[in-house]
């Protein structure tokens, strides 16, 4: 499969799971609503609200998905390094890197959602570093 189409494919699935994250993250919230989220809720159905984030959040995945695949292409040489179960260990390093830095901007995201949200950068290094490259080749 081509890197592109590769990191389109990973991007959706990563945009799968993130929306399946924040559709967790929303419905325990309505139950126990802060101030902030009833009011919304008083004026906009749940799902009004959730619907459209979930398209926004899922072509964003995507979108990035697409960027990574073509970065993929542009650094894929003839002899790329391989390791740590990847084709491509240095695209997979770098990944790891963004991941890690993920991790840190959601562990200091206050509030609730934090708790739930902690998977996704595990997902994203687990789409990005590795499915991505391994459609790829």
């Amino acid at each position: 499969m081509s890197p592109i189409l590769a990191g389109i494919v990973s991007g959706a699935l990563m945009g799968v799971f993130f929306d399946l994250l924040t559709l967790q993250a929303m419905l325990k919230l309505r139950k126990d609503a802060p101030p902030w989220l009833q009011n919304v809720l008083n004026q906009v159905s749940f799902f009004r609200l959730v619907g459209p984030m979930a398209l926004f959040t899922h072509s964003g995945w995507t979108f990035a998905g697409l960027a990574a695949g073509t970065f993929y292409a542009v650094l894929d040489g003839d002899n790329p390094s391989s390791g740590l179960g990847s084709p491509f260990l240095g695209f997979t390093i770098g990944v790891l890197v963004l991941a890690f830095i993920y991790l840190i901007a959601t562990a200091m995201a206050g509030g609730r959602v934090r708790g739930w949200m902690m998977p996704s950068p595990v997902v994203f290094a687990i789409t990005f570093g590795w499915v991505l490259p391994l459609l790829s080749d």
